[in-house]
């Protein structure tokens, strides 16, 4: 088999990096860093200093020829609603962040940087944050984006009056929750952010209820962009035309047909060089890599089986591939409070039975990475330790044995859940094989997945979740502390969240490392999950694209890119 080594692996160390000047939970149905030395110079607040964060002049450096149309594969799935506040998933973020932005923006080296913020102060406890808008913040009809419209915003994305009127979970309380009130607004008490203040027409002041050295990446996410409120007073489908506050304006809709996209130029950061982005959507959007040979689309990734022929050095396409590392885990997680995975031996017999790396050498040929543990393996910049145990079948029978059950045929079958649970197939057959436990796998419809998800409606379930911004605490405190939205198992377990809350409040890269090491070990002791494999992303680009970058979060900004034909 011909091997091609990924670019740019273990080369992953973004950091929160609070310079005093300087110039992105969710889930996969999607598309540099920092290295590692950059741990050693990243700036940190000293002791009771306040810090500042100035824009820079963003410049772009292109040479655009020819029409200037991206042409991409969208989804097959309509992305609706295109509302910052409901947007869940890899695709609806992705899609929502072309129109709307926020205070802040990942950089080329993922960390936050001001988007349509030109100042930001941050008070020496860590507590209060003074974003002054740009002069240049606009809105797409040229309107001025004001203080108020934020406050607006963040309020919206943490009000449940908003998931009732979109129809569709919110998402603000994964990405806004350190916001002082938002736990008050998020439980429907009040219909006030209390900790969010327009001073002015252009200053406003977040307090967080306790420091978060991750607060400036969270509002790079899409909920908290800023959309205009007289668009939503308009009521009905808004976002099908809404006045945009971000790199481009929604051109014309075809429900599951297409989508256009065109570029804003009022956008806070220049009018992009691309004149539109076309999205497919619904059936045209299927099978991205034949419409990529066809030469109907300009990017798609390359299923795992084809992975082969393109990397060969004979193949016409192998100057077009790129190999990214991506900050994501595939995983199974079980409820620990519904038989039979409330008794901690079936867990424990689950875990050991399986052979984690059979899922990236066998089922996906060698082109994924086996997770040892939740964490992503480059994160922060390091490697982390392997948590997750081996096989051992012996030893799994002998938690079987242990266990409340005394033996297989006394335990009920285990429910997995998933859209495309490739991997719950393998660990059914070699749970039933190896231990005669009797695994029942659901494959549903990812809009009924993600549903059941938000609704915390499944015993066990397989699940792909793509980091929204480059720390840790995206897996180990969305997906499991006790009250996050995304953990959809309901896990809960005070030492791991104690680890957390520490970890969060902790700016020092090393300490904070420590403590989320310490946390996922703890996670992994409960058997609470079985990790499989890390993503590493094969995408075929035309030779034409310029300037568009696929990040270790994935593709996340089109403004950058141009056309050169």
């Amino acid at each position: 088999m011909n091997t091609i080594t990924p670019r740019g692996a273990r080369a992953f160390a973004p950091l929160i990096t609070l310079t005093a000047v300087l110039v992105l939970g969710s889930m996969l149905p999607l598309l540099s860093l920092t290295p590692a030395s950059a741990q050693e110079t990243a700036a940190t607040p000293a002791a009771g200093a306040t810090v500042v964060i100035e824009a820079q002049e963003r410049t772009r450096v292109s040479d655009p020829t020819g029409r200037q149309e991206l042409r991409l594969a969208g989804t097959i799935v309509d992305p609706v609603p295109l509302d910052p506040a409901v947007a869940r998933d890899v695709n609806s973020a992705f899609m929502t962040r072309q129109v709307f932005r926020g205070l802040t923006r990942f950089d080329e080296n993922l960390e936050p940087v001001p988007e349509l913020a030109q100042r930001i102060e941050i008070s020496a406890d860590g507590l209060t944050y003074l974003f002054q808008l740009h002069e240049n913040a606009r809105f797409a009809d040229g309107g001025p984006i004001t203080a108020e419209d934020v406050v607006y915003s963040l309020t919206r994305a943490l009000d449940p009056a908003t998931a009732q009127e979109a129809g569709a979970a919110l998402a603000g309380p994964s990405y806004l929750a350190d916001i002082a009130g938002a736990a008050e607004l998020i439980r429907g008490e009040t219909d006030v952010l209390s900790g969010a203040e327009a001073l002015d027409e252009r200053t406003i002041r977040i307090r967080l209820a306790q420091p978060r050295a991750t607060f400036l990446m969270k509002m790079a996410s899409a909920p908290a962009a800023v959309v205009d409120p007289d668009d939503v007073a308009r009521g009905g489908e808004w976002w099908r035309n809404p006045n945009a506050s971000g790199p481009f304006v929604v051109e014309n809709w075809q429900p599951e047909q297409e989508l256009t996209l065109a570029a804003n130029e009022n956008y806070v950061g220049g009018e992009p060089d691309l004149r539109r982005v076309t999205f497919r959507l619904g059936p045209s959007a299927a099978n991205p890599f034949n419409l990529y040979q066809a030469d109907e689309i300009d990017v798609a990734t390359v299923p795992i089986p084809a992975i082969d022929r393109i990397a060969d050095p004979e193949s016409p396409l192998l100057g077009e591939l790129e190999i990214s590392p991506i900050l994501s885990t595939t995983y199974i997680a079980f409820r620990t409070d519904e038989a039979p995975m409330d008794d901690p031996e079936i867990r424990r017999a689950v875990l050991l039975a399986f052979p984690r790396w059979k899922v990236s050498d066998i089922l996906l040929s060698g082109r994924q990475e086996t997770a040892h543990g939740l964490i992503p393996p480059g994160t922060l910049g390091r490697d982390w330790p392997d948590v997750a145990p081996e096989q051992d079948v012996e030893a799994a029978r002998e938690a079987i044995a242990r266990s409340s059950y005394g033996s297989a045929e006394n335990v009920p079958p285990i429910r997995i859940y998933g859209a495309s649970p490739f991997g719950s197939e393998a660990l059914r057959e070699v749970l039933e094989d190896e231990l005669g436990l009797t695994v029942d796998v659901l494959d549903v419809h990812w809009p009924q997945f993600n549903q059941g998800l938000a609704r915390k409606a499944f015993p066990a379930y397989e699940l792909t979740w793509v980091a929204d911004f480059p720390d840790p605490e995206t897996f180990l405190w969305n997906l499991f502390a006790t009250g996050s939205p995304d953990n959809y198992s309901e896990y809960s377990n005070p030492e791991f969240d104690a680890l957390l809350a520490r970890a969060a409040a902790t700016l020092d890269v090393d300490t904070r490392a420590d403590l989320y090491a310490e946390a996922e070990a703890a996670l992994i002791a409960d058997n609470a999950l079985l990790p499989l494999v890390h993503d590493v992303r094969y995408t075929l680009m035309k030779p034409w694209v310029k300037g568009l970058d696929i990040t270790p979060l994935g593709m996340l900004y089109l403004e950058n890119a141009w056309l050169e034909r």
